[in-house]
């Protein structure tokens, strides 16, 4: 659509090229031409990174998730100012929504919490977190992390009720089910080619997407074997080599944990075509291409880059006697995933590997050091930070820090940090096991696993063909420096964009905004910089081109949560001792603090057989639908109308109820008039629409209609008085049903920007005699928001709580100049009460 000027001029200025391609000198060879083309994809792209810091690893129902946000542009890690709005979203074990965040982003930080509500049932949540920019590279790019929550609160059974997946309750055990699970082949560089040695990556995966270990053998079309033994490593995940026969297909019998074999069939042999091979030494990895076919084809080149960062050697001839080779030195590359492309002599890709280069630790170190190794209740701590680099220099850092139980940090040791997003899984396609496995301690069979990993899992950032068509990257979101109202006008159906729709915004509340806007050619739209310091109620009201009103409003409230079942969490009873021990304390704290705050418990209270005479007010004089707020007509309440009910014309069901009201006509030609003054206003949900709007809706929708007479309709400046339609859709305290949407109107809830709270940091001294009990049970501090000084050094300051227990201080951030940093304190104990 026409963005606002203001947007369009931020775009401009942030150096957002849509198109930003230049000619191409006329002297470059081939690989420099594939080299300035990805480059300029790069450029073009601007993609952006989001990772979340969390307080802790494990929750549990009733309790506050706390996180630190960092996002950073997607080639260099640096800290990103593109986007200016960061959307958080946690999801049920069902994925369906069940909190939202909408934070400010200051130079790519920022900070905010989220209650896991006592009435959410336990089980494995997601938590993700994405820019309206991030969109665009696609729905895999976003930030996306499982978490385990436990059954703790005390407005809830101390258990959950037994459920099976997917249903409306937890997903805890009781019976598991196992789905079908999912063998995967992929054979290095894309393709076996008959006569050529292949290796073939397998992954083996559960319904959830957690590896299965699997061992089988390889057999050819006539049932021989072929590879005698294959066993996968770690998280399901292996490989085998062989050479393909000519004209032959291959399966695999594959032995699953329970001990049935299964056959799956492997990618069919290709007859002709180009193989690509890559060894890992310790300073070079070693990369083999070979081709077989009826002609030479001649000189080959091999493009490799991390994260944009180019390194290629000079083309290579290749026979289908003799193999083209090259040594690729790791020295020249940044820590992250390397992508080899095999192209031919035309500049066609043919074959593609992933590897992974790491120079150096993979993260900066930020060593956390507490003054004392034990402390005593409500007694002081001091954190000493410092960051340093692999050679011991300071480092200025952002980072966050979190004090929490050491022994949840133990139920999750292989989880993920912020080095290894940033480098591997924000990179790759698909949910990864274990991330933190990879790096935590290098060793051989970790690096194994690691290149299982990558010659198994899929590439997210681009695709070749776009690159070398000169096309920038698909762009359906625009960044956001401010909160925006998006999304797309289509046809009644639903199945197809309306483009040029005018489109009308009507904010009552907080304040009131009129504007307008017209839908892009794929029936987008955005109405950005939205003045929302509260939760916004707003009215959309879209008209084609050519002025119908059959189409429906679409508005985009992030991208609909997908994927597979979530792992199910096993009883408490069979859970590991720490979460048992975690989950009985924080289940005491919350019951302290409900006697504390009995308030808190109050939700729905049954009044029996109680009679509630007062008459309802059908629409309060400050219900935000009422235009200029006009209010003191005659009000029909729909809800006393059976025949409402019924979905008829709203005019038909308004013929006689009012007096002074004349209605003619059969629908859809109808018209109405007001005492003989000629055709009156219509507002539907304080918007003003023509009657054909109007005779489009089902009366079943409708909350009331109320009439204005004579002078009761001066404020609408209208001779012929004005009938206002009041849908139950858009009543923001409408508690039915969900209801089909309205053609060509939508009444949409905006939140403002998320106020963060303050994490509970409480100062003892020796004159508080009778302090009030401490909350702090899991987590004894959280700060989200540090910045190490020029020496790389910061201090901290908190007070233990009441409570016993081995702590550990962990720190995650990011430099300056883009590199991940973490580390942790050695374990500290608390002596409470």
């Amino acid at each position: 659509m026409r963005l606002p000027k203001a947007l369009f001029a931020a775009l401009l200025a942030s150096g957002v090229a849509l198109s930003a391609f230049r000619p191409r000198p006329t002297d470059e060879t081939l690989i420099q031409r594939i080299a300035r083309q990805l480059g300029e994809y790069y450029t073009s792209a601007r993609q952006e990174k989001a990772y979340l810091h969390l307080d802790r690893p494990v929750y549990a129902t009733g309790e506050t998730i706390w996180f630190s946000a960092y996002v950073v542009d997607a080639t260099r890690h640096q800290l990103d100012s593109l986007s200016g709005v960061l959307h958080v979203d946690l999801l049920s074990p069902q994925r369906k929504v069940v909190a939202r965040r909408t934070i400010r982003l200051q130079g790519g930080r920022a900070n905010g919490d989220i209650d896991i509500a006592d009435s959410l049932a336990a089980g494995t949540y997601v938590l993700r977190a994405y820019t309206n920019w991030m969109r665009n590279a696609g729905e895999n790019f976003i930030y996306s992390r499982r978490l385990s929550v436990w059954p703790a609160s005390p407005l809830s059974p101390p258990d959950v009720p037994t459920s099976t997946p997917g249903g409306a309750g937890s997903n805890v055990r009781r019976v598991a089910k196992p789905g079908q699970p999912d063998i995967q082949f992929f054979p290095e560089g894309g393709y076996m080619v008959e006569g050529l040695p292949a290796v073939v990556g397998v992954k083996a995966t559960d319904a959830t997407g957690r590896g299965l270990a699997v061992k089988g053998q390889i057999l050819n079309a006539q049932n021989a074997v072929v590879v005698p033994a294959y066993t996968s490593r770690h998280a399901g995940m292996g490989r085998f080599a062989f050479v393909p026969g000519a004209g032959q297909r291959y399966h695999a019998r594959i032995v699953l944990p329970d001990g049935t074999a299964t056959e799956y069939p492997l990618p069919a042999v290709q007859p002709t075509g180009y193989t690509l091979h890559v060894v890992e030494t310790p300073d070079d990895f070693l990369v083999e291409a070979r081709y077989r076919g009826t002609s030479a084809p001649g000189a080959v080149v091999l493009m490799t880059q991390v994260r944009g960062v180019v390194a290629y050697p000079g083309p290579r001839n290749l026979t289908a006697d003799a193999p083209a080779s090259w040594r690729m030195p790791k020295k020249n590359y940044p820590s992250g995933i390397v992508h080899f492309t095999l192209f031919d002599g035309q500049g066609a890709p043919q074959c593609e590997r992933l590897a992974f280069v790491q120079n150096g630790p993979s993260a900066l170190r930020i060593s956390v050091t507490p003054d004392q190794a034990s402390y005593g209740p409500h007694a002081p701590v001091q954190l000493n930070v410092r960051v340093t680099d692999a050679a011991g220099k300071p480092v200025a850092t952002n980072f966050s820090l979190g004090v929490s139980d050491a022994g949840l940090t133990a139920l999750d040791p292989q989880a993920e940090t912020i080095a290894t997003n940033m480098l591997l899984t924000s990179d790759l396609v698909g949910y990864v096991e274990s991330p933190g496995y990879y790096f935590r301690e290098p060793s051989a069979a970790t690096a194994q696993a690691l290149d299982d990993l990558l010659l198994t899992q899929g590439w997210r950032r681009f695709v070749w063909k776009e690159v070398l068509a000169g096309q920038g990257p698909p762009v359906h979101f625009t960044p956001e420096r401010d909160i925006s109202l998006v999304g797309q006008i289509v046809s009644a159906s639903g199945n197809r964009p309306i483009p040029n729709s005018q489109l009308t915004y009507l904010q009552m509340r907080p304040g009131k905004v009129v504007t307008t806007g017209t839908s892009d050619a794929n029936g987008r739209f955005s109405f950005a910089g939205v003045p929302v310091t509260d939760t916004a109620v707003i009215t959309l009201q879209a008209r084609r081109a050519q002025g119908g009103a059959n189409v429906l409003i679409k508005p985009d409230f992030g991208p609909d949560p997908t994927g597979g079942p979530l792992p199910l969490l096993p009883q408490l009873s069979a859970a590991p001792a720490a979460v048992s021990t975690f989950v009985k304390r924080s289940r005491q704290a919350q019951a302290a603090e409900l006697d504390m705050h009995p308030e808190k418990a109050i939700r729905n209270i049954n009044l029996g057989n109680v009679a509630v005479t007062a008459k309802r007010e059908v629409v309060p004089r400050d219900d935000p639908r009422r235009l200029y707020g006009a209010s003191g007509g005659t009000v029909i309440d729909f809800a006393d109308m059976p025949a409402a009910q019924s979905g008829m014309n709203i005019l038909q069901l308004l013929q006689g109820r009012v007096a002074g009201l004349t209605i003619s006509g059969n629908p859809p030609n109808m018209t109405a008039q007001i005492r003989g003054s000629g055709s009156p206003q219509f507002i539907l949900d304080g918007m003003k629409v023509d009657i054909d709007v109007i005779s489009s809706l089902s009366s079943s929708d409708v909350e009331a209609v109320e009439v204005f007479k004579g002078n009761e309709a001066a404020i609408f400046g209208n001779s012929g008085g004005a009938i206002a339609i009041y849908t139950k859709r858009a009543n923001p305290n409408y508690k039915g049903k969900d209801l089909p949407p309205a053609p060509g109107i939508a009444t949409v809830k905006l939140p403002g920007f998320y106020a963060a709270r303050e994490f509970y940091q409480p100062r003892y001294n020796a004159l508080l005699t009778n302090p009030p009990a401490d909350p702090r049970t899991s987590t004894l501090y959280w700060n989200p928001l540090v910045r190490t000084n020029a020496s790389g050094q910061a201090e901290l300051h908190f007070f233990t709580a009441d409570g016993s227990g081995t702590f550990q201080a962990v720190a995650e951030g990011v430099s300056l100049d883009g590199q991940p940093a973490l580390g942790s304190s050695s374990n500290f104990s608390v002596r409470g009460k």
